[in-house]
């Protein structure tokens, strides 16, 4: 009897142990994370340097990131969607997953199609101009020249419904402007069309443009925070300029909804390792990525509060083709 006791005790100990190893098995081969936007915007350029340190927290895995772009990151959120619930399909999760869908039709609905999984940071928006080319030297003075001249200067956005497109919107309706809104498939696109002089400005969010403001190719006009951001602090925000203003770009990680909550619990500590790490965040930093962390109940309740949000807004300005 006493023999079958300890033989039973074992077999417990080994069936404790195996469901430990099995919780600790995510990820067993190559994660994909789908980013609704083509490369080169703010959102790609965040988690592909996240994909860089991943595999040291998720059992030497790789991040394997999947651009989608087009309908203003529907596709990609679609596409999303339809992958399979098993925790190896990510999607980048940004304003626009709930811009887009409030702001026309979308094959998706931003809070009952996923599972919320982490918020990783919350980045300040911004005004860019061509340095050379620039018609303006503030922001007052861009302002005073669209309300001269309404319908004339081209806003470049990353995608039609998304989230500077929503940004630019609000600001036209706060101070009761008329700009031409030109959408790209992402903030790359939008940036290079900037450069390009195709467009009169573009309304981004880091690092989006840092690189070409760095080699004074853009000019921040303003900045929509309270405060100026510190990788580039010659350049006012719009509040000092007497625009009382401020927007800024979530960005975090969903996935298709049905997926195992032991294994979404399991993903976000993976990411909040990345975050925690000192090298990510030097890289963070020089990215000008503000960092900040939401595991999937309180991202969730972000997300809900967003959803709420912007629907007040765009209600309000009868944005979009819904509430027209």
């Amino acid at each position: 009897m006493r023999k079958f006791f300890v033989c039973f005790l074992m077999f417990v100990l080994f069936l404790s142990t195996a469901g430990v190893a099995w919780a600790q098995e995510w990820p067993e081969k190559e994660v994909e994370i789908i980013i609704p936007w083509e490369a080169g915007g703010a959102t790609d350029v965040l988690y592909r340097a996240v994909a860089k340190y991943f595999p040291k927290y998720a059992n030497g895995k790789q991040l394997i990131i999947k651009n989608v772009p087009g309908g203003g990151s529907a596709i990609g959120y679609g596409e999303g969607v339809k992958a399979r619930p098993d925790g190896y399909t990510l999607v980048a999760a940004v304003n626009p997953v709930i811009t887009r869908a409030l702001m026309g039709p979308a094959p998706y609905h931003p809070i009952e199609s996923f599972d919320p999984v982490c918020l990783l940071v919350n980045n300040p928006c911004y005004i860019l101009v061509n340095s050379k080319l620039k018609k303006w030297n503030s922001l007052p003075e861009l302002v005073e020249y669209v309300r001269e001249n309404p319908g004339v200067v081209t806003v470049g956005n990353s995608g039609a419904g998304g989230g500077n497109h929503l940004v630019a919107l609000c600001f036209e309706s706060a101070f009761d402007l008329k700009f031409i809104h030109v959408p790209f498939d992402g903030g790359g696109p939008s940036v290079n069309a900037l450069l390009g002089g195709h467009i009169d400005t573009v309304v981004a969010s880091s690092p989006e443009g840092f690189p070409n403001v760095e080699a004074g190719e853009l000019e921040m006009l303003a900045v929509f925070a309270e405060e100026r951001l510190g990788k580039f602090p010659q350049f006012p925000t719009a509040q000092e300029q007497g625009y009382d203003f401020t927007a800024f770009m979530w960005r975090g990680v969903v996935v298709p909804k049905g997926v195992d909550p032991e294994i979404v619990e399991q993903i976000a500590e993976v990411f909040k390792a990345v975050l925690e790490d000192p090298d990510f965040q030097k890289d963070a930093e020089n990215l000008g990525q503000n960092a900040l962390y939401l595991g999937p109940e309180e991202f969730g309740k972000h997300l809900a509060s967003e959803f709420e949000r912007y629907q007040e807004i765009i209600t309000k300005y009868g944005l979009g083709e819904f509430y027209k």
